[in-house]
């Protein structure tokens, strides 16, 4: 049997939402057309209560797939239990059958899967679900090809992962083949047996979203997963390192990056982190580009004063300084030449203890006939 593997829809995406529909219908006639069966690993719609024109335009989409459609809710469509998430609405229209915490069979040919469907839960209980539901409303079957259907942040894929699912855990579930969604990047683990489709459309401005985008088509006869490309609108993600700037030169340089780009594909939705320094006294510039339709521009640009005094903490922990030698150091240095009549050594330390002391100090030494403040 064929199984057609597709996730992350995120239909009704504000930012790119005739984009998210029409890759998704790409994905789901593709899909009809050379599979016996789809699994939707979650978040079909991008909000928990999507517009009436996004559900209508769905239901629509999916009435032409022409082979049944299992599926589960994803945490953009997670909603407390007593109420409807779109997902589980949906499979009332008959476009799609909805698992969330128990199993379904699909039998062709002779052949029989055994689908077990949990619907996103948040990471801190993802394990205890997942296990509970295995343990109360599973059974295997002798002979039937056995998938597990979940969508889940997995700890050996997230930067610092802690309370997600592991993979460890995974690989010793009684089943042939774990789908998940919610990664946005296609993925194969766990020797083949675990797979990750990615989503269909960008809704993070991130690097590895540049990949292709598709589904997967997996064979349960010879366990192979053939990842499965859908025409989808360029994206390219680049940085542009700048080093002591002006204004007019970081706007030039962005500008020349997106005319660069755009010459590869006009209809390109165009990413662009900046970072580096500006040029001392140099303002923020602006690098917005409103002729630009799909342009999006992350600065971190950083002024050299700003450099500078990165680089002074940076050298204070070279010499080990304490903290209170550090400050010390910093007040040393604003106040040279500039106040000439107090030790600041001595002001630091009353304003260590406050201000009430640090303007007693004060009143005290000029009292006492020291010359005034230079300003």
């Amino acid at each position: 049997m064929r199984i057609a593997i597709i996730s992350d829809t995120h239909l009704g995406y504000a930012r790119f939402e005739e984009d998210a529909f029409v890759q998704a219908e790409r994905a789901f006639l593709a899909a009809s057309e050379k599979a016996d069966a789809i699994l939707f690993a979650g978040d079909v719609f991008d909000t928990k209560i999507p517009k009436l024109e996004t559900l209508d335009r769905a239901i629509a989409m999916l009435k032409k797939v022409k082979i049944p459609v299992f599926a589960i809710h994803g945490n953009h469509e997670r909603r407390a239990k007593e109420l409807v998430n779109p997902a589980r609405l949906l499979s009332t229209s008959g476009v799609m059958t909805y698992l969330h915490g128990e199993t379904k069979p699909f039998e062709l040919n002779n052949e029989k899967l055994q689908i077990l469907g949990i619907g996103n839960v948040p990471d801190e209980y993802a394990d205890e679900a997942v296990k509970k539901v295995i343990a109360e409303r599973f059974v295997p079957e002798q002979g039937a090809f056995r998938i597990l259907l979940i969508h889940q942040s997995i700890r050996e894929l997230m930067p610092h992962g802690k309370n997600e699912l592991s993979l460890e855990y995974l690989e010793t579930l009684p089943f042939d083949l774990i789908v998940n969604g919610h990664l946005h990047g296609k993925d194969v683990l766990l020797k083949g047996r675990f797979l990750i489709p990615g989503s269909t459309v960008i809704t993070q401005l991130k690097k590895e979203e540049t990949a292709g985008k598709g589904f997967f088509l997996f064979d349960t006869m010879t366990k192979k997963a053939d990842f499965m490309p859908v025409d989808t609108r360029p994206f390219f993600c680049e940085e542009i390192l700048l080093r002591d700037a002006s204004v007019t030169e970081a706007r030039d340089a962005v500008k020349q990056k997106i005319d660069e780009l755009m010459k590869k594909d006009r209809n390109a939705i165009i990413c662009l982190k900046v970072t580096g320094t500006l040029k001392q006294g140099a303002g923020q510039p602006d690098l917005r580009f409103p002729e630009y339709e799909r342009v999006f521009v992350d600065s971190s640009l950083e002024a050299k004063s700003l450099k500078e005094r990165l680089e002074r903490i940076r050298n204070a922990r070279s010499d080990q300084l304490s903290v209170r030698d550090l400050a010390l150091r910093q007040l040393e240095e604003k106040v040279k030449g500039r106040i000439t009549a107090f030790d600041s050594a001595e002001i630091f330390e009353k304003l260590v203890q406050g201000v009430d002391e640090t303007l007693e100090y004060l009143k005290k030494e000029d009292t006492d006939g020291k010359a005034p403040v230079s300003t």
